[in-house]
């Protein structure tokens, strides 16, 4: 039989049916394959801002913390650095306080606001996708720039709060030796002022509570003995030219009588003794507050100055002085003997003229027991 004809597919139809394949495929396929990748980069978008977004919140939690703990060293710094203090503070630790307090204040801590996180949406186009991601992108630049302010001032202030903290600490550790200086500045004023200073110094100090408070107490104390040095200053000087020899003899007094406090009044009359060539003295002391005294001596003493008998019963009155200092001594030891002890004591201390050191006044010429002389020797 004869073979049925072959059918051919005309080569013509087959390049047509490719050539449609071709532009549909160019029709269709970039904009699926740019919407796609507008849409990752539109996802990475999301991710990314959101991460920035953690890290603001975390870099803004630190830089609040440093700054609530600054903020709290700042308050002790300012109710110690006070001007009514200044002049009774270290003058070098408190120009440091100062100025590092006021390097904390100058630190700028942005304001931290609480970003939220942000959701993927949807989109319809690629340009969508597009626009969305650029607004992104600049929120995580902002967020990471603004984490880094953050970063910096919780830094800087992590550096700077410790060091303020440490030399406030250094300033009021100093505050008691400083009494010590205004004391000895003033060593004229009353003893009982003195007293209030060291009190006042010390809770300065130590006081983790009311700082300001105790600072200012200070403060008033330090000048309540400057006031009273120069009112103290200004009784000595009788209009007789022997202020300064008054003063002499008060260093005198102090230079024997060791830790106790004493003050000095003066008159013409002290026990009923100072015309002509006659003294009059008296003390009155105390144990309390690391013992303090008040001495009064006729202006005679002063006028006879450094005779070898006044200087005798001066030694005398020194001893009543240093009583405060051995309460024990006088009650067990001299049963409570007072006249009896500041002449032992004068005598143990060198001062043998018997009409001013209490061996004629008080003994009829006859000195203490060498067994009790020696026995105030411990008493300095």
């Amino acid at each position: 039989m004869p073979r049925a004809p072959r059918k051919w597919i005309p080569w013509t139809i087959v390049a047509a049916v490719v050539v449609v394949a071709v532009v549909l495929a160019l029709i269709f396929v970039p904009p699926v394959l740019e919407r796609r990748s507008a849409q990752e980069r539109y996802t990475a978008a999301v991710e990314q801002r959101n991460a920035a977004a953690t890290a603001y919140e975390e870099h803004g939690a630190d830089a609040a913390d440093a700054l609530s703990a600054a903020e709290d060293v700042l308050e002790v710094a300012d109710a110690v650095a006070t001007g009514e203090a200044e002049p009774y503070l270290d003058a070098e630790l408190f120009s440091a306080a100062v100025a590092t307090a006021d390097e904390v204040r100058e630190i700028s801590v942005p304001d931290a606001a609480d970003p939220i996180t942000v959701e993927a949406e949807s989109y319809e186009t690629a340009d969508e996708y597009r626009a969305a991601a650029d607004a992104l992108e600049h929120e995580a630049d902002a967020l990471r720039a603004d984490a880094d302010a953050l970063a910096e001032a919780a830094s800087v202030l992590e550096e700077k709060a410790p060091e303020l903290e440490q030399t406030v600490a250094e300033l009021r550790a100093t505050i008691p030796e400083r009494a010590d200086e205004i004391e000895a500045d003033n060593i004229s004023s009353e003893a009982r002022v003195r007293i209030d200073l060291h009190y006042a110094a010390d809770l300065a100090a130590t006081s983790d509570e009311y700082v300001e408070y105790y600072i200012g107490e200070y403060a008033s104390a330090a000048k309540a003995v400057e006031e009273s040095q120069a009112a103290e200053l200004a009784e000595k000087d009788q209009g007789d030219g022997l202020a300064e020899t008054r003063l002499e003899i008060e260093g005198f007094v102090r230079s024997i009588v060791g830790d106790a406090r004493v003050d000095f009044d003066w008159a013409p009359i002290v026990n009923g003794l100072g015309e002509g060539v006659s003294a009059g003295g008296y003390v009155e002391w105390h144990y309390l507050d690391g013992g303090y005294a008040t001495m009064q001596l006729s202006n005679s003493v002063a006028a006879y100055w450094p005779d070898p008998r006044f200087e005798g019963l001066v030694a005398h009155e020194s001893g009543h002085v240093i009583t405060s200092q051995c309460q024990d001594m006088l009650n067990d030891t001299f049963d409570g003997d007072a006249e009896l002890m500041a002449t032992a004591w004068a005598i143990g201390m060198g001062f043998d003229d018997p009409w001013g050191n209490g061996v004629d006044f008080y003994f009829d010429g006859v000195p203490p027991d060498q067994e009790l002389i020696e026995v105030t020797k411990s008493c300095r």
